[in-house]
């Protein structure tokens, strides 16, 4: 248990603040926080995301956790749009597939959605170590980890793009999805890390771009600690 602690104690945590704009207008903001931990098979993140944003439908307030390593991922998210709430949880199988729970006013839910179906989803969009599943060009699915719904279509080849952030110009890549509900942008720099992204989702086209540019990651400082059989308040992928 001690040694855990200790990786615990030296994970890298990066924290993010973005923007969102609606019609030109600063209609909210989203803070991410990513905790990067050392394992034997690979690293493991953690993710917090939380969102604040006035929409077409009202205030909305979505809280998101996750974690992702080489064995999958998973996330829960709780959504509040105005007095109605909801929750979704998904679990990525071995397969690739995943396994969907919502629960609403209207009871819970339960779907299986094949790997073929999604190739990533929208909370894979902060994190880091799967930003990289954009440079797939082709037909894909992206799943929408706050409502469970999966929206298809055709991601571009990557492209060089920059994002001002500031009064700085930073560099990254710019994917583009087409869908039948729109277009999608995401821009992500060289770590992975998203600058900006726009996507139509609760009645409009919300652009999110980041407040500081981010800052490079401690490589090479945090020792691998193994620590078999012991227990965390997290669920262990």
């Amino acid at each position: 248990m001690l040694l855990l602690f200790a990786a615990l104690a030296q994970a890298d945590e990066t924290t993010m603040v973005y923007d969102l704009f609606l019609g030109g207008k600063d209609v909210g903001d989203r803070t991410v926080t990513v905790r990067h931990l050392p394992r034997d098979d690979g690293e493991r993140r953690v993710l917090s995301v939380l969102t604040t944003v006035e929409t077409p439908l009202g205030l909305v307030k979505c809280r998101q956790s996750g974690q992702s390593s080489p064995r999958g991922a998973n996330f829960t998210t709780s959504l509040q749009v105005g007095e109605e709430l909801s929750e979704v949880q998904g679990i990525e199988m071995p397969s690739g597939g995943w396994q969907l729970v919502r629960a609403d006013a209207v009871g819970v839910h339960e779907a299986t959605i094949p790997a073929a179906q999604v190739k990533l989803t929208s909370l894979d969009l902060f994190d880091p170590g799967r930003t990289r599943r954009l440079i797939d060009a082709g037909r894909i699915g992206l799943l929408l980890s706050e409502t469970g719904a999966v929206v298809e279509g055709e991601l571009s080849v990557g492209e060089v793009a920059s994002v001002k952030i500031g009064k700085i110009a930073v560099s990254g890549t710019r994917y583009t999805l087409q869908t039948v509900e729109g277009r999608a942008e995401f821009v992500v720099d060289a770590e992975g890390v998203l600058l900006s992204s726009e996507l139509t989702f609760l009645g409009g086209t919300f652009r999110t771009v980041a407040r500081m540019v981010p800052t490079p990651r401690s490589y090479g400082t945090i020792d691998v600690v193994d620590s078999p059989g012991a227990g965390t308040s997290e669920t262990e992928i």
